[in-house]
């Protein structure tokens, strides 16, 4: 019987550009001469790893990226950024900073664990940077839904918001590619009407709903209805609970 390779998406596979674009999202939240203290490399090199003028040798990203694992870098800098987030108000003080949404799309591919994506639907229509950021890791491509539509030319599924009212999400037809798999992603979750609204549009496009990655999702029971969707791969990174 033949060996099946394991398939292993692009940017995984090639630990240099992987280990680059990990530093330039690091250096948003440390100083060069913290990285050298941490990293054990000097900050001269770290500057030109993460301007791009230097490509790091093979041995030493893979190196790089088993120290940055063995710090918890990466979750040490979530703490830091999520130690201000106090309420709803508060999360766009956060997601406002493109290092902290390339450091989200990592952990997206990570969440892929090597499975490729040919899409991520981003929704609400506030979420579109992050699904943006998150497709150009995952080298697929990002529809945004929106709240206008064009009669015939979007694929439209309602659902009911805090207020009990009606509202819905569209999407153009031919934005989520058929037959595809595409990543959910949205900044907030807070409400299980819009979730399934978005799964739906999904499959009604003839797409397959991959994962659900969220930044912020409010109560704690997210994770099964994700499971009772069909999403078993998700990650939510931040809940909060809302003072009612």
């Amino acid at each position: 019987m033949s060996e099946v390779s394991e398939v292993v998406h692009p940017l995984r596979r090639d630990v240099k550009v992987l280990a680059m674009k990990l530093l330039s999202a690091l250096k948003d939240f440390y100083t060069f001469k913290e990285l050298e203290d941490i990293l054990g490399v000097p900050y001269q090199m770290l500057w030109r790893y993460t301007s791009f003028l230097t490509t790091p040798e093979e041995g030493t990203a893979k190196r790089l990226m088993q120290v940055i694992r063995e710090k918890k870098l990466i979750e040490s800098t979530f703490e830091r950024s999520f130690a201000r987030t106090r309420d709803l108000g508060d999360i766009w003080s956060v997601v406002k900073n493109i290092g902290f949404l390339d450091l989200v799309s990592f952990e997206a591919l990570e969440l892929l664990d090597g499975e490729g994506a040919d899409g991520v639907l981003a929704f609400p229509e506030e979420s579109g940077i992050l699904g943006a950021v998150i497709a150009h890791w995952i080298r697929g491509d990002v529809c945004v839904t929106t709240r206008t539509v064009s009669p015939g030319e979007a694929l439209v599924e309602y659902y009911r918001d805090g207020t009990m009212g009606l509202n819905f999400i569209a999407v153009s037809r031919g934005c989520i590619p058929k037959k595809g798999k595409v990543v959910l992603a949205t900044i907030l979750l807070n409400n299980k009407e819009l979730l399934e609204a978005a799964v739906t549009a999904v499959r009604k496009s003839g797409a397959q709903p991959v994962a659900l990655v969220a930044v912020f999702a409010v109560g704690e029971s997210w994770g099964k209805i994700a499971e009772d969707l069909g999403l078993h791969r998700y990650r939510i990174f931040k809940y909060l609970t809302v003072n009612r």
